[in-house]
């Protein structure tokens, strides 16, 4: 499980399991290896006999903050990381209901900055981490030849960690670090597969919202220049945020065979952001130094809005044991540019997938790929980075995956 994760589609991942990865997150109609417990419960059905697969991501991310401050910082986090996912089907033959499980890393977002030069003449640290996983259990029924549903319930469990130049004092700035606040919140997928023709599938999933309340977190805010002398640094014991919810989200897709050897995938898939993710609160009581304000309340307006995300998917069977895939993932960004920061640069728009799988003895199969954002970037005022800061970010992911069905 990774330590944070960055984004994708707002505060998700392009896709789920190896195949999801490759042909860009375009799996609705797809859903045929054991992620589908993750990603349409009711292509589950798609498997016969039992399916189990182990997916992993190593990447390398570029991050840079530049301000009228002097600043031209890239991010600490600029180092390879990684993450793991995994997943099991369970389809008897001749039975029409099957039952999985998934345990992915649903997304997040992390950046790392060290000695930015502040508009307080000082230079500190910012950062914020964020990740959320994501356990599955999922059921499946294949009403028809045509019709097959499925419904799966989320657990998720969300972490976050920030600070903000925590080690800056004056009369109008405190400085903050939080740390140590999780919390889990219950969601819910419903998904369906409809065949009109022999190579043509229709997929749609649903799923619900979620209010994800990260509790028992500590908070230390630097009061030692403040206009209450002698405090110092004071430690909060009891800290929250709120506002990061997980959003409804609505995906449609069809997949459909033009040649014997080619599969391709093309999904429209919506995100409710804009009633998630208003404004994030940071609250803290229980101040352990006398005299210490009894409540801290740091409201940020994000403001997300909604987000269309169009990924179409290729994968091409070159052999009986080879398939190529490929993939685009488009959709516009949930930030507004004014409530951009850098430590909450949720800006990727474009991602670029290529891969290929191989099948080998005994059922089992490994597959390895490519994804890929390009640089883009966003610039925005700001009352703490000053007129024009900019982020600018790209990336590189290594997907590999095993598999077996048996």
């Amino acid at each position: 499980m990774p330590i944070s994760a960055f984004a994708n589609n707002g505060l998700y991942l392009i896709g789920y399991g190896f195949e999801s990865f490759m042909m860009g997150g375009a799996d609705v109609a797809v859903a045929r290896d054991a992620f589908a417990a993750n990603n349409n419960p009711a292509g589950m059905t798609q498997i016969s006999g039992q399916a189990a697969e182990a997916e992993w991501g190593l990447f390398q991310t570029y991050s840079e903050h530049t301000d009228s401050f002097g600043n031209y910082r890239r991010t600490a986090a600029n180092k390879l990381a990684g993450y793991g996912s995994g997943a099991y089907v369970n389809h008897q033959e001749g039975s029409p209901y099957a039952t999985g499980v998934a345990l992915v890393v649903q997304g997040g977002i992390g950046w790392v900055y060290s000695n930015l030069n502040t508009a307080f003449g000082t230079q500190d640290d910012a950062t914020g981490l964020f990740t959320v996983i994501r356990l599955s259990p999922a059921w499946a029924w294949d009403v028809n030849d045509q019709w097959t549903v499925g419904a799966a319930v989320g657990l998720n469990y969300a972490a976050a960690t920030q600070e903000l130049f925590p080690n800056t004092s004056t009369a109008q700035f405190s400085g903050i670090r939080f740390k140590d606040a999780s919390g889990f919140g219950l969601t819910s997928k419903w998904g369906l597969q409809y065949r009109p023709a022999q190579d043509v599938t229709i997929g749609m999933t649903y799923g619900t919202k979620a209010a994800v309340k990260l509790r028992d977190g500590t908070l230390r805010v630097n009061y030692t220049n403040s206009t209450i002398p002698g405090l110092g640094v004071v430690r909060y014991d009891s800290a929250s945020l709120d506002g990061l919810n997980l959003p409804e989200e609505l995906a449609l897709g069809i997949a459909f065979k033009p040649t014997p050897s080619l599969l391709v995938s093309l999904q429209d898939k919506w995100y409710n952001w804009s009633e998630s993710i208003r404004t994030l609160e940071l609250r803290a009581v229980q101040p352990r130094g006398a005299g210490a304000p009894p409540q801290v309340v740091i409201p940020t307006p994000v403001n997300f809005t909604d987000q269309h995300v169009i990924e179409i998917g290729f994968a091409y069977e070159y052999d009986a044991l080879t398939t190529l895939y490929g993939g685009i993932n488009h959709g516009a960004r949930p930030v507004p540019d004014q409530n951009t920061n850098p430590i909450f640069a949720v800006i990727q728009a474009r991602h670029y997938t290529v891969g290929l799988s191989r099948k080998f003895c005994d059922g089992w199969q490994a597959g390895g790929g490519l994804e890929i954002f390009p640089l883009q970037s966003v610039t925005y005022d700001s009352p703490l980075f000053g007129p024009r800061a900019n982020e600018r970010q790209n990336a590189v992911m290594v997907h590999m995956s095993v598999s077996r069905r048996w």
